[in-house]
C-alpha cells in the first residue's frame, strides 16, 4: 500500500472514530452501542447497520430522475475527477472556493463539522459527510430533517447547494441549531437565480433577505454572492438551449445540458470582478451565508 493510501485509511479511521462519541438516536436522542455492523440505541431498542465503513440510519431511497442518472454515470465513469474537472471547470457556475471560505472560521482537522447532503464529493478529508444516498464521501446515511447527532455536539455544519432540495429548509436548520454547540456556526451556499435542477428533487429559492429569515436566530457573520451576472445568463442561456433542442424529451434534455456546459464553460470565468460584491447580490445565482449559534449567557449578577 502507497503512503499516500495509508495516509487516507488512518484519516478515514480517524473520522469514524470522531463520529461516534458525537451520534444519537435520531429516533428519541438516546445513546448508542455499537457493534462490529450496527449501532444499537439502548432506549428504544433500534438498530441502525454498519457497512463500508457507513452507518445507515435510513433506507436509501431509489433515484429516478434522468439528470441525477446522467450525473452518476459520469461520477461512476470519472471517478474522483468528476468534481476537479465536471464540477469547478466544466460546470457553468463561477468556481467559489468553499473549503476556502471554510477555513476561515475553524479548523475542520481539529473541530467537529458535518457537510450536509455531501454527495460523492468530500470537501475535506476530516469533515464528516452526511447524505440520504450512501455516495462514496459519506459517512452517515441520514434524514436531514432528523440528524442522529448529539444535541450541542458539533462545532459547525456546511452545505453546498442543498437546501433547495430538501422539502423543509427550516426543519433542516433547526435541526442544525440543535446540534450546533453554542456559538458553533452554520454555513451554506443557497441558490437565487438559478433555473430548476431537479437531482432529484428541487423547492426552494432564497435572496439574501430570505437567507437571514431561514437563518432566524443566528448571527449572520459572513453573507456573499457566490456567482454573478455572467454566470446568471450563462446558466439561463444553457437551460433555455436544453429545453429548445430536447424536444420535450428529458434524457436528451440532460445529455445537451452536458454537452453545452462542455462548449460554454469558459465564459463563467468572465465573472470574476462581479463575485464578493454586495452590489450584485440582487443578480446572484447562488449566495453563501455563515451563521453563528449564540453563545449561551451567564446569569446576570
Amino acid at each position: 500500500m502507497t503512503p499516500t493510501l495509508t495516509a487516507a485509511s488512518d484519516i478515514a479511521a480517524a473520522r469514524l472514530e470522531r463520529i461516534k462519541p458525537i451520534l444519537a438516536c435520531p429516533t428519541c436522542r438516546g445513546d448508542l452501542t455499537y457493534a462490529t455492523d450496527a449501532a444499537m440505541c439502548a432506549a428504544c431498542d433500534l438498530q441502525f447497520p454498519i457497512r463500508n465503513g457507513r452507518i445507515y440510519f435510513v433506507d436509501v431511497p431509489e433515484r429516478s430522475d434522468e439528470l441525477d442518472r446522467v450525473k452518476g454515470f459520469f461520477k461512476r465513469l470519472l471517478g474522483r475527477y468528476y468534481h476537479a474537472i465536471g464540477i469547478n471547470i466544466v460546470a457553468p457556475v463561477y468556481p467559489f472556493g468553499y473549503l476556502r471560505r471554510v477555513r476561515r472560521h475553524l479548523d475542520p482537522a481539529r473541530q467537529i463539522v458535518v457537510d450536509l447532503g455531501c454527495g460523492s464529493h468530500r470537501i475535506d478529508d476530516h469533515m464528516i459527510g452526511a447524505d440520504i444516498f450512501d455516495y462514496d464521501a459519506v459517512d452517515v446515511v441520514c434524514d436531514l430533517a432528523a440528524l442522529p447527532f448529539r444535541s450541542s455536539g458539533l462545532d459547525a455544519l456546511v452545505s453546498v447547494s442543498v437546501l433547495e432540495h430538501v422539502r423543509d429548509p427550516k426543519v433542516v436548520i433547526a435541526e442544525c441549531k440543535r446540534c450546533a454547540k453554542p456559538g458553533g456556526l452554520s454555513m451554506h451556499l443557497i441558490p437565487f437565480l438559478y433555473p430548476f435542477h431537479a437531482s432529484p428533487f428541487d423547492f426552494h429559492r432564497y435572496t439574501h433577505k430570505g437567507q437571514e429569515v431561514l437563518l432566524d436566530g443566528w448571527e449572520t457573520v459572513e453573507q456573499s454572492n457566490a456567482a454573478g451576472p455572467v454566470t446568471l445568463m450563462l446558466i439561463c442561456l444553457i437551460e433555455f438551449l436544453s429545453i429548445l433542442l430536447s424536444f420535450g424529451h428529458q434524457k436528451l434534455k440532460a445529455l445537451i445540458n452536458l454537452m453545452l456546459c462542455g462548449l460554454l464553460f469558459p465564459i463563467k470565468f468572465l465573472d470574476f470582478p462581479f463575485v464578493d460584491r454586495k452590489s450584485f447580490m440582487t443578480l446572484a445565482p447562488t449566495i453563501f451565508i455563515v451563521g453563528r449559534k449564540p453563545a449561551v449567557r451567564g446569569p446576570t449578577p
